[in-house]
């Protein structure tokens, strides 16, 4: 056996100097992971929680890197694969290397004008034409973050 930590490879008795031949050599870092090597250290990838440590069976370390689910206000498979904020919502989600492995900047945008929301008066909540104002607004993934038809009614005929 190897004599350290995460070395994958075989030693064997040889009757010259030095009496033995080695082919251990240290193993790279698991997949969703990134390092020197699992005997040095490897560290979880961005958007990804857990640890890597090495032990002296094969694979020779264990891993519990996990990608980590989108955050709050977004959506997409997971941080690793990309997140992006929901209707309704300006920002964006991006995968670090420390707890809770992702920043996020989803934020809610207010109502266009010529509307208001319940409360909050913001495009998640609904919003709704103002009163003299026929249309209606809905949250999109694009910037604005909502479309809005909200227009002055016309006054009828004979009125001023």
């Amino acid at each position: 056996a190897c004599p350290s930590n995460s070395a994958a490879g075989a030693v064997s008795a040889t009757t010259t100097s030095p009496f033995y031949t080695s082919s251990c050599s240290a193993v790279v870092c698991p997949s969703n992971s990134a390092g020197v090597s699992a005997p040095i250290g490897c560290s979880c990838n961005a958007g990804y929680s857990g640890a890597v440590s090495a032990v002296t069976r094969s694979p020779f370390y264990t891993s519990s890197c996990s990608a980590v689910t989108c955050p709050t206000d977004s959506a997409g498979v997971n941080v690793p694969a990309g997140c992006s904020c929901n209707a309704g919502f300006a920002g964006s989600v991006s995968a670090v290397t420390i707890n809770p492995f992702y920043t996020s900047s989803c934020t809610a945008v207010a109502c266009p004008s010529n509307s208001a929301g319940q409360s909050p008066n913001i495009v998640p909540a609904g919003c709704l034409c103002n009163a003299g104002y026929a249309g209606a607004v809905s949250a999109t993934t694009m910037s604005p973050f909502y479309t809005s038809s909200c227009r002055p009614v016309v006054c009828p005929a004979n009125s001023a």
